[in-house]
């Protein structure tokens, strides 16, 4: 199933020593399932099919920037924190 790009939003700005610039929050789509990642430096539409299932990952596993919705048992399941 395919991967699609539901929202990119302003998520605000990055600064390190090492790199700085505006960062966006995405959401993607596959079937009924949503996961979300938030403060991305540098996003490509292009990545969303590869990014899909390590941002589930992620969410599950609680961590900071990552949630997920899954369509689990005829219900939605809530991952993260965002």
């Amino acid at each position: 199933m395919k991967v699609k790009v539901v929202s990119v939003e302003d998520a605000g700005y990055y600064k390190s020593e090492y790199a700085s610039g505006s960062t966006v929050k995405v959401a993607l789509q596959r079937g009924k399932d949503f996961a979300t990642c938030d403060s991305i430096l540098i996003w490509e539409e292009e990545y969303a099919e590869d990014c899909f299932d390590e941002w589930v990952a992620c969410a599950i596993d609680s961590e900071e920037g990552y949630s997920a919705m899954l369509f689990e048992n005829d219900n939605y399941t809530f991952y993260g924190a965002n």
